[in-house]
C-alpha cells in the first residue's frame, strides 16, 4: 500500500474514532437524562385497567372525506420563516434572549402587515384586495337572513375563587361578578367560501367573523400567522392565503377553527358548538367540515358527539372550499388567541355557554358511564413537557400518593377514558394546561385545585369562568415564577408545606 493510501487510511480511522467518541458521549448524556427523569418522577403513573371496557362503548367509525391539497405557497408565513436559514439561526441561538424575542415579535406584528399591504397593492391581485369585516349579526341584519335559535342566552355567576395562600387573593381581581352568554343560533349562506384552519368566512366580498371577536383588543391566529391583514380603523381585511382552486361542496356546516388542534380550545369552543348543532334533528343529514390532521382523541370526541351517521369532511389548513349552502353556528365559547399589547386592561378571560357544556357532557358521559374499571376519585395531573411546569411537582406527588391520590398523564388516555376519569373524580389537582379543560366533565361537587404562577397579566378567570359555566368552582394555588423572563409561561414552584396543610383540612384522609 503506497504512502498516500496509508495517509488517507489513517485520516479515515481518526475520523471514525472521533465519531465513535461523540456517540459514546451522547449515550452517556442520554443515560444521565434518563436517570434524572427517573429521579424526578419516582411515582408511577396510573393507567386504566383492561376491564374499563371503553372501546366497546364507542359508536362505529364515521365516514371521513379528506380533501387533498398541495399548496403552491406556504399558507403559514411564520412557519415558512422558521424554515429559512435566518429562522433556524434565530430559533437555535437568539430566541432565548427575551429582548431579541421582543424585537422579532414587534417587527413581525408591525412590519409584516405593511409589507403585505404594499405587495398586494403593487401586484394588483384582486384576490387580496380589501374586504369589509362583518360580524354574523351584522351580516344577518343587512341581508335579512333567517335565523334559528338553538340555545337561549344565559347568565353565568362568577364569584371570586378561593386562593391559596389567602394572602395572594389580590391577584384574583374579578373582571365581573357575572356575565351573560348570548344565544346560540344557526343560519346559512349561499355560495360562501371557507378555508381549512379558520372560522372566518368569505362571502359577498366580505370577511365574516363571529359576534364575540373584539378586534381592538384581540389578535387572531390568522393575523399573527400572516394569513390575514386587518385594518381595524376602517373595519376591513385582506385575505392573503388565497387558494385558486377551491373544493366545491353542495352543503355543509363549518366547524373549522384556527385553534381546533389544541385540546382546550377544541373541548371548550369547537366541540360544544358541534354538540349544539348536532342535537337539532333539523340538521341530522348535514355534513360537517372540520380541520384535517386532528389528533385521534379529537376525532374520537367528534365521533361521540356527532353520532354514527354524520358525514365528516376534513379540510387541510389553507385549502378553500366553496359551499353551495353553508350552515354557520354562532360561538358556544370564546377565548382570545392573544391580546393586543395596547389593550391589556379589561380583556376577555374566556366566555362559555352552560347549555352547550351540558349537551357536550350529556353525550360524552353517556359513553363514559358504560365503561367499567376502577377509576380513581383523587387524581394529580402530571405534565412532563411544555411551559408553566411546577418545579417541585415531584415532591407534591410523593406527598399525595400515600394519601390515596393517583398520578395521571392524560396524553396517554383516549377521549372517552379522560371523560370517564374526570366524571368520577372527586378531587383534581393539576397545573394550568390543556388537560384541565376536561374539568367540564367533573361532578359539580368536585374539588379542583389549579396550580398557577403569580403574574399580573395572567388570565386567572379563564379556568374559573369555565368551571362556573359547567356548574363548578376552582381553587387557585399560586406559585412563584422562576427568573427566566418567560412571563406567564415561566416555570414556577408552590409553597408545598402550606398547600398540604390546607389540603389536609379540606380532604380528610
Amino acid at each position: 500500500m503506497d504512502e498516500m493510501s496509508m495517509t488517507e487510511l489513517r485520516e479515515q480511522l481518526r475520523l471514525l474514532e472521533a465519531k465513535v467518541a461523540r456517540h459514546e458521549e451522547q449515550l452517556r448524556s442520554l443515560s444521565l437524562m434518563l436517570n434524572a427523569q427517573g429521579r424526578i418522577f419516582e411515582v408511577s403513573r396510573w393507567t386504566p385497567s383492561a376491564s374499563a371496557g371503553v372501546k366497546e362503548t364507542l359508536p362505529p367509525e364515521i365516514e371521513v372525506q379528506r380533501v387533498e391539497f398541495t399548496a403552491e405557497k406556504p399558507h403559514n408565513k411564520v412557519e415558512a420563516l422558521r424554515n429559512t436559514v435566518f429562522g433556524q439561526f434565530y430559533l437555535k441561538h437568539l430566541k432565548q434572549n427575551s429582548f431579541v424575542r421582543w424585537v422579532v415579535l414587534w417587527l413581525w406584528r408591525n412590519g409584516y402587515p405593511v409589507y403585505a399591504n404594499v405587495r398586494a397593492h403593487l401586484s394588483g391581485n384582486k384576490n387580496q384586495s380589501w374586504r369589509g369585516l362583518s360580524s354574523h349579526k351584522e351580516y344577518i341584519a343587512d341581508n335579512n337572513l333567517a335565523v334559528k335559535v338553538l340555545v337561549k342566552e344565559e347568565r353565568v355567576d362568577t364569584p371570586a375563587p378561593r386562593v391559596l395562600p389567602a394572602s395572594d387573593q389580590e391577584y384574583l381581581v374579578s373582571p365581573h361578578e357575572a356575565y351573560t352568554y348570548p344565544k346560540i343560533y344557526t343560519f346559512f349562506l349561499n355560495q360562501a367560501t371557507v378555508y381549512g384552519g379558520t372560522n372566518l368566512v368569505l362571502v359577498d366580498n366580505k370577511v365574516l367573523h363571529h359576534d364575540l371577536y373584539d378586534f381592538t383588543r384581540d389578535y387572531t391566529s390568522e393575523e399573527l400567522h400572516g394569513r390575514l391583514i386587518l385594518d381595524k380603523d376602517f373595519s376591513r381585511a385582506r385575505w392573503v392565503s388565497h387558494d385558486p382552486l377551491p373544493e366545491v361542496i353542495p352543503v355543509a356546516a363549518s366547524f373549522l377553527d384556527s385553534c381546533a388542534s389544541n385540546y382546550a380550545h377544541w373541548m371548550t369552543e369547537v366541540l360544544p358548538r358541534v354538540a349544539v348543532f348536532c342535537a337539532d334533528d333539523d340538521y341530522k343529514d348535514v355534513p360537517i367540515l372540520v380541520n384535517d390532521g386532528l389528533h385521534p382523541n379529537l376525532m374520537q370526541s367528534l365521533r361521540v358527539v356527532s353520532g354514527n351517521d354524520r358525514k365528516i369532511i376534513a379540510l387541510p389548513t389553507g385549502k378553500a372550499a366553496t359551499v353551495g349552502q353553508l350552515f354557520i353556528t354562532s360561538v358556544a365559547g370564546y377565548v382570545p388567541f392573544e391580546r393586543r399589547p395596547n389593550a391589556l386592561g379589561e380583556h376577555s378571560h374566556g366566555l362559555f355557554s352552560p347549555a352547550a357544556f351540558d349537551l357536550l357532557k350529556l353525550r360524552s358521559n353517556s359513553f363514559a358511564a358504560e365503561s367499567g374499571g376502577d377509576w380513581p376519585e383523587k387524581i394529580i395531573l402530571r405534565r412532563r413537557t411544555g411551559a408553566r411546569l411546577v418545579s417541585n411537582f415531584a415532591d407534591l406527588e410523593s406527598a399525595l400518593v400515600p394519601k390515596g391520590f393517583k398520578v395521571v398523564e392524560t396524553e396517554g388516555l383516549s377521549f372517552i377514558e379522560q371523560v370517564a376519569l374526570f366524571s368520577r373524580a372527586k378531587v383534581i389537582i393539576g397545573s394550568s394546561g390543556a388537560a384541565l379543560a376536561s374539568l367540564v366533565f367533573a361532578p359539580k361537587d368536585a374539588q379542583i385545585f389549579i396550580l398557577i404562577s403569580k403574574f399580573p397579566d395572567t388570565s386567572y378567570w379563564y379556568w374559573q369562568n369555565m368551571a362556573c359555566s359547567s356548574g363548578k368552582k376552582v381553587n387557585y394555588v399560586l406559585g412563584t415564577a422562576d427568573s427566566t423572563g418567560k412571563g406567564i409561561h415561566a416555570d414556577f414552584s408552590i409553597d408545598l408545606k402550606n398547600f398540604l396543610v390546607e389540603l389536609d383540612a379540606d380532604i380528610p384522609a
